[in-house]
């Protein structure tokens, strides 16, 4: 009687390894569906809603001037702390 048992519930391990082996094999076709919709960009109405924040670009001579203002400041530091020595 208990070796019927046994039998009867290795069985039923063994139907629920093959129900969950084609379940895990559905989800990996959908998981890479959806790795290859990542690749090509879909344009939804979602996109359009939201603004997309360009970088700003600072010019040549912006990028100087503050070069040289921070380059005073080190300096204006620098001959703080020399005369301490």
């Amino acid at each position: 009687m208990a070796n019927q048992a046994i039998n009867s519930a290795v069985h039923q391990l063994k139907q629920e390894h093959i129900r969950l082996c084609k379940e895990l094999a559905r989800v990996d076709n959908a998981l890479s569906v959806l790795s290859s919709l990542e690749e090509a960009p879909v344009k939804s109405v979602e996109s359009k809603a939201t603004p997309v924040r360009l970088k700003r670009k600072m010019s040549a001579a912006a990028r100087k001037k503050m070069s040289e203002a921070a380059r005073a400041r080190w300096a204006a530091r620098k001959k703080e702390k020399a005369p301490a020595k």
